[in-house]
């Protein structure tokens, strides 16, 4: 169930992280995006960082995106954050289409799973087919290119682990009978996997591997499965969830391999705090894709100055001249 791993010496490895940043604000007239995503892919060497790149650059510009009139406040955040994902996306596979250097491992912020937005907004579901595409377009290109990608998923809300115990536990009973002087019962159900595997793992250790149910297209899904596992990087964080993409043509003793490197790779990236085990490229990703209030603010003077009509005013709430 849980795997000893041993940090891997990353000298000479390109690793890349992507993040993307997301705001949005409601005016009067109509409601509007703002997005940005970046890549940060560095070189290492035995004791430092050789050299870093950016893609686009180190301050990519704002996209702007206004929302279509009727949206429902749900609606409205599942456009923003369907939108934004696809973004990233795209940040990505430029990053591997263009790159005239190796990189040998990219590691994107977040979960690859979406939920599927219930709603009859037609381009809501179009923007959703999209995402999917461009995941396809990403996994088939990186494994092609033979680069090692996965998501890191920060703060974990699933019970996986916690439901497999649970079905496990009372045929397994009689073999521990010091579980029966607690009520183990009540514990898995108000636990998260965070919650356990917080406790349960030591740093440099990984969960057992979980095979998540993703439906992408019927030709993707006969040749890629999504796996899925929590890695402990540091003493005093909570573990990260890690999910990858492999080949279902891969034999197990190869996928587990795959997995093992792939974790001991992220281990030495993520341990420069002992109590925030994230790894550096993504830390670095999202502090520089992060949209600033002063930059939103800045655009709204701009835009209120050209053009002072009700339409590009904010809501009330966020307007008042006082505040309390």
């Amino acid at each position: 169930m849980f795997i000893q791993l041993t940090p891997q010496d990353i000298s000479g490895l390109t690793i890349g992280g992507i993040d993307g940043g997301y705001t949005s604000r409601l005016l009067i007239g109509f409601d509007i995006f703002f997005f940005r995503a970046i890549a940060v892919f560095s070189t290492y060497t035995p004791e430092t960082i050789q050299k870093t790149n950016y893609y686009p650059n180190k301050t990519p510009p704002l996209e702007i995106t206004v929302a279509d009139v009727g949206l429902s406040i749900l609606e409205f955040e599942n456009l923003g954050s369907i939108k934004r994902a696809i973004i990233e996306l795209q940040v990505a596979t430029q990053v591997l289409e263009l790159s005239t250097k190796k990189i040998d491992v990219l590691l994107l912020d977040g979960s690859p799973i979406l939920r599927r937005p219930i709603t009859n907004n037609q381009r809501i579901q179009n923007f959703y087919q999209t995402y999917l595409s461009n995941l396809s377009k990403l996994v088939y290109l990186a494994s092609k290119n033979r680069v090692k990608m996965a998501w890191i998923v920060k703060d974990s809300r699933l019970n996986l682990f916690t439901r497999f115990l649970g079905k496990i536990l009372p045929f397994i009973i009689e073999f521990l009978p010091e579980l029966l002087t607690v009520d183990y019962r009540s514990i898995i159900n108000r636990s998260r996997d965070m919650d356990l595997f917080y406790y349960l793992l030591e740093p440099n250790v990984r969960s057992m591997v979980y095979q998540r149910d993703f439906k992408v297209t019927k030709e993707f899904d006969s040749k890629f499965s999504l796996y899925a596992f929590y890695l402990k990087t540091v003493p005093f964080d909570i573990p990260l969830r890690v999910e990858m993409f492999q080949s279902n043509r891969r034999n197990h003793k190869n996928l587990i391999n795959d997995i093992n490197t792939l974790s001991e790779t992220i281990l030495p990236l993520s341990q420069y705090n002992k109590t925030y085990g994230i790894p550096a490229p993504i830390v670095e990703a999202d502090a520089r894709a992060k949209i600033k209030e002063a930059e939103i603010k800045a655009l709204f003077r701009m835009i209120q100055t050209r053009f002072p009509k009700p339409e590009f005013m904010l809501k009330r709430r966020e307007r008042s001249p006082w505040k309390f």
